[in-house]
């Protein structure tokens, strides 16, 4: 029989030891940073990696690959990266740099996903199209991107020329972090929470981390259903696991100078400690993407997020128009840290 102040006494040293252990954990410990990554800086084309006059521009430092996973992977299990190939041959023979997007979601999965894995599945519309959009929480689709993740990274994990990789993602387009279009409660009928979303986007991101272990990646957001809490607990999660080295940072693919859409999720990037990639919300000639029609802001306010890199569409590379401004924002962006 334990006596009562014995009892007592042991709960005591107990929590005593509990908020002993608690104050310890919360004094933030550095992630550590890996130095031998070489992160991109600057200037690089949204598009047009087999484009001469992109390739050719002075201020071109590299190009943004993309491809299909279910391009990649027509057959589960049997590789062909002739796509990715031709683009960054094109792009090395240039002595470019490239950054990689492959897209997953429902417009670059593989079929075999769902019709053989038994994926479950959520249907949708984007741009007009039907599509089923594999659940990015499901231990299936979870298990084939990881092995995507790990065949990508063998074909061009060691390739010095490629800078940056975007995480795939189970959205709308595959690669940019929304879900533009869908019914917030169909979606939350089909399992949909903001923290199931958040952890399986971190797992995700965290296997294609690890399967590019000496590169940069980014991770692309946007609001979900008007929330910006998924994207910033996502971002600021793998900027802050130490395992990672500081490796993974946050995309913008909308940057345009505005500050009234997605608000909420600027202020975050706006206190985000980690890296962050742009590429512009749309070409120069469509005016009314701009604050006051001036495509300028887009760099101004690049430079107010810190962003250390940006890609322009490659409509801008064949006109003379923006030389000066590309130029000048290589010139900001080198002189930010190095890692």
């Amino acid at each position: 029989m334990i006596r009562p102040f014995l009892f007592l006494t042991s709960i005591i040293l107990l929590l005593s030891c509990k908020k002993h252990n608690t104050a310890v954990d919360s004094v933030t410990t550095p992630p550590v940073i890996n130095t031998a990554v070489s992160k991109p800086k600057g200037i690089f084309s949204s598009a047009g990696s087999t484009n001469a006059v992109v390739l050719n521009h002075a201020e071109t430092r590299g190009v943004l690959v993309r491809a299909f996973w279910k391009d990649l992977e027509t057959v589960e299990g049997n590789f062909n990266f002739t796509i990715v190939d031709n683009q960054v041959n094109a792009v090395k023979a240039k002595g470019k740099k490239y950054s990689l997007a492959i897209l997953a979601g429902g417009i670059g999965s593989p079929d075999w996903l769902i019709s053989q894995k038994g994926a479950p599945y959520f249907n949708y519309t984007f741009q007009g199209q039907p599509y089923k959009l594999p659940l990015i929480w499901d231990n299936i689709t979870q298990t084939c991107l990881s092995k995507l993740a790990v065949k990508l990274a063998e074909k061009y994990g060691q390739d010095t020329s490629l800078q940056l990789v975007y995480i795939p993602q189970m959205t709308a387009n595959g690669v940019e972090g929304h879900l533009n279009g869908f019914s917030q409660s169909a979606f939350t009928a089909a399992g949909y929470t903001e923290s199931k979303w958040t952890d399986a986007s971190i797992t995700n991101a965290k296997n294609f981390a690890t399967a590019f272990s000496g590169k940069a990646l980014a991770f692309e957001v946007h609001d979900l259903f008007n929330s910006a809490v998924p994207a910033s607990g996502i971002i600021n999660s793998l900027w802050n696991d130490t395992s990672l080295h500081q490796r993974v940072g946050a995309a913008m693919w909308w940057i345009s100078g505005n500050t009234t859409y997605q608000s909420d999720l600027i202020s975050v990037l706006q206190q985000f400690p980690g890296d962050l990639y742009c590429q512009v919300i749309d070409r120069s000639d469509n005016t009314s993407s701009f604050p006051g029609g001036d495509y300028t802001k887009v760099f101004e306010q690049a430079k107010l997020l810190k962003a250390r890199y940006i890609e322009p569409w490659d409509y801008e590379f064949t006109i003379s128009t923006w030389n000066t401004v590309f130029h000048d924002f290589n010139a900001y962006a080198d002189t930010l840290k190095k890692y």
